[in-house]
């Protein structure tokens, strides 16, 4: 649009740079994926196996209705990934790295096009993101924020190549429709690219009119390109909207669920927006992201330098605002950073992902523009005679201090800091990625138990990717309320790690416990619990045998009346369980995401009146295997007065989904009975 005269550069010189910019961020983005993250989180791995598997499995949706909705092209290229890699830490993450990588030339050119007159300002931010923590945050995990990005950033380029055109030329500005209907295809805060056009063009109309009528036809032609690819998108998003949208399920169900200070404003409270508008710009300087998946809580983008360059850049831009650069990337910036001010919680690094690139572009602006007014300025006396060295020195300084303090703090951070935190292990299930490492190491080892604190596929999908070979079956059960073992010669190691801590039953059937690392120990079961049940076994016709109940002594700390009771069981024969797919959560509508199978325990009164309900399976029922055993800690709430003293335990099996139980098949038992009572005498 403006003719910034010639920029004199080496083609050699500008293609040096880019590839030195390219090494350094794939470097960052591919290298140590096993050890940060320290392990897989959930929303990686139901894109993974929920969604992106979906393809494998033959199905092409043109819109995931799990996981509260999600936008189709990142699970269609993850698909191919997986197709030819398998599923492992590199195949898992390496899209990601790939679409992080393609930001940063894509940043460099498109600054480029803006600022031909000024290659600094492509250099630094390019560099900057390149180091940045938000950006290898969302390039080292298996999630489809980074999608938007790069298609964003190219969306962007084409747009202001063919604005620098000076002949009118609408089929070109084919490519922009292209570029545009797939970014509305990655992530939901890209349905915001098309608002930032939309508002640019009536700039353009309202300051720089010669330029909107020579490009008027072609940006008509984008436009109805963009609409009638996106079209399709539109209507499967339309067709899954669920009233239970407020639940995470259906179509842009997200949107719904986090949308809280729009609806406390639509309620006549104003408050929740403005706290959370005035939160998301700090998210530069001040307090940024709140979650330890993506950040440590509080931590801004910025660091002082780099929060105060930020916001000169800023107001460098509303200063030029007539030029339609500086007024495109601030219009880029605030409606980026919108989603953040409409939703919970506020300075999300996910939700303004698509104001990414633009917030490294402002503090290279600001930089840029300082080392220039500090070389060009010219005062009397000794300064002058100093000529512009001196303060073309500063400039320098001031520029490696930027990006060198940014990328030191960044990188150390988020290598160093974030994976270490407590939280972050939790989340990213860590500990599972350490027992993992240590049965590969020892090699024999194919059957260990591991103590699982969430439970859920999850968990046993994690743990069984980090295992080698196809001979390892972990079984996972959750410490405070189970213990599976397998009886024999060669006892199955029990892995623990430091969070959940075992119930006292559990402890007291382990020995031998010595850490493998910080945070796991490992243990050898030592139980015998034949002598102590109250009934003989029993078998069910899924395949589990019931040994026996007793009544535990009350538990340190319970509250009022609480009564625990243990029970036992044996896998006698390959069990038969209703289908379990992997779904998504939250599931699509009509789906069902539960359990198929728990142990409904009821507490009895001395007339057979239950008196207090606790069901549950705190094993993986997936995991199991002929001849393990397990045992489960039953925990009734009682009031401290008002009802007889329990005498008895109802014990069996159910389905939740359809409430159907499964039948007695073994003993003396009458045909129908899916019941077991068993006497409950003192601990």
């Amino acid at each position: 649009m403006v003719d910034h005269g010639p920029v004199p550069q080496t083609r050699l010189g500008k293609w040096a740079v880019v590839v030195l910019l390219l090494l350094l961020a794939w470097s960052l983005r591919i290298g140590w994926l096993e050890e940060v993250p320290p392990g897989w989180r959930d929303d990686e791995l139901i894109n993974i196996h929920a969604l992106s598997n979906r393809l494998l499995e033959g199905e092409f949706p043109l819109y995931y209705l799990g996981a509260s909705g999600h936008e189709p092209l990142y699970h269609h290229l993850h698909a191919g990934v997986l197709a030819v890699l398998g599923f492992n830490v590199l195949s898992g993450r390496l899209l990601s790295a790939m679409f992080g990588t393609l930001s940063i030339p894509l940043t460099y050119a498109l600054a480029r096009r803006l600022f031909p007159d000024a290659r600094a300002v492509a250099n630094v931010a390019a560099l900057t993101l390149a180091t940045s923590f938000w950006s290898l945050m969302y390039s080292r995990t298996a999630i489809r924020h980074i999608s938007l990005p790069p298609l964003a950033l190219a969306t962007a380029y084409a747009f202001w190549r063919r604005l620098d055109d000076t002949a009118s030329r609408p089929w070109r500005w084919l490519t922009v429709g292209l570029l545009l209907a797939a970014s509305l295809y990655t992530y939901t805060a890209s349905r915001l690219l098309p608002l930032l056009l939309i508002l640019f063009v009536g700039y353009l109309a309202a300051l720089h009119r010669p330029c909107l009528r020579r490009h008027a036809r072609g940006i008509l032609l984008a436009c109805l390109v963009a609409v009638v690819l996106v079209l399709p998108l539109a209507v499967a998003i339309q067709q899954g909207r669920s009233a239970r949208a407020i639940e995470g399920i259906g179509a842009d169900a997200r949107v719904t669920e986090l949308a809280q200070p729009v609806r406390a404003l639509w309620d006549g409270d104003p408050k929740p927006l403005l706290v959370s508008v005035v939160k998301t710009l700090g998210m530069f300087h001040a307090s940024g992201d709140p979650e330890w998946l993506y950040n440590i809580p509080g931590r801004p983008v910025f660091g002082v330098l780099g929060g105060v360059l930020l916001w000169l850049g800023v107001g460098l831009s509303l200063y030029r605002w007539r030029e339609p650069r500086f007024f495109f990337l601030m219009a880029w910036l605030g409606i980026g950073l919108t989603p953040a001010f409409i939703s919970t919680p506020p300075a999300s690094l996910g939700h303004t992902i698509v104001a990414q690139p633009v917030a490294y572009l402002m503090p290279a602006l600001a930089v840029v523009g300082i080392g220039r007014w500090l070389k060009g300025r010219r005062t009397g006396g000794a300064a002058a005679a100093a000529g512009p060295l001196p303060r073309g020195v500063a400039a320098g300084l001031m520029l490696v201090a930027f990006v060198g303090s940014n990328a030191a703090r960044d990188i150390w951070d988020y290598f160093v800091i974030w994976p270490r935190r407590g939280m972050v292990r939790f989340l990213y299930r860590a500990d599972q990625r350490e027992i993992a490492e240590y049965v590969n190491e020892q090699g024999l080892l194919t059957d260990v138990t591991v103590g699982s604190g969430l439970m859920g596929p999850w968990d046993r999908i994690a743990l069984t990717v980090d295992l080698e070979g196809p001979d390892a079956a972990p079984r996972l059960f959750h410490p405070e309320r189970a213990l599976i073992w397998a009886e024999g010669a060669d006892p199955m190691p029990v892995f623990l790690p430091s969070w959940p801590e075992p119930s006292g039953v559990v402890e007291d059937a382990l020995e031998g416990g010595r850490l493998i690392s910080e945070h796991v120990s490992v243990y050898a079961p030592t139980i015998d619990i034949s002598s102590s049940l109250e009934v003989e076994e029993v078998a069910f016709a899924n395949g589990l045998t019931f040994l026996g109940a007793r009544r535990l002594e009350q538990e340190p700390g319970a509250v009022g009346e609480g009564v625990s009771v243990l029970t036992a069981w044996r896998v006698s024969e390959p069990l038969e369980l209703p289908p379990m797919p992997v779904v998504a959560q939250p599931p699509p509508p009509e789906t069902y995401a539960g359990p198929r199978l728990v142990v409904f325990a009821h507490l009895l009164g001395p007339q057979g009146e239950t008196l207090s309900v606790d069901d549950g399976l705190w094993v993986d029922p997936l995991t199991l295997q002929p001849a393990d055993h397990f045992l489960q800690i039953h925990r009734f709430s009682l009031p401290s007065d008002g009802l007889p003293a329990p005498s008895a335990l109802a014990v069996g099996l159910y389905d939740p989904k359809t409430g159907e139980r499964w039948q007695v098949v073994s003993g003396d038992r009458k045909d129908g009975v899916d019941l077991i009572t068993v006497p409950l005498g003192d601990p």
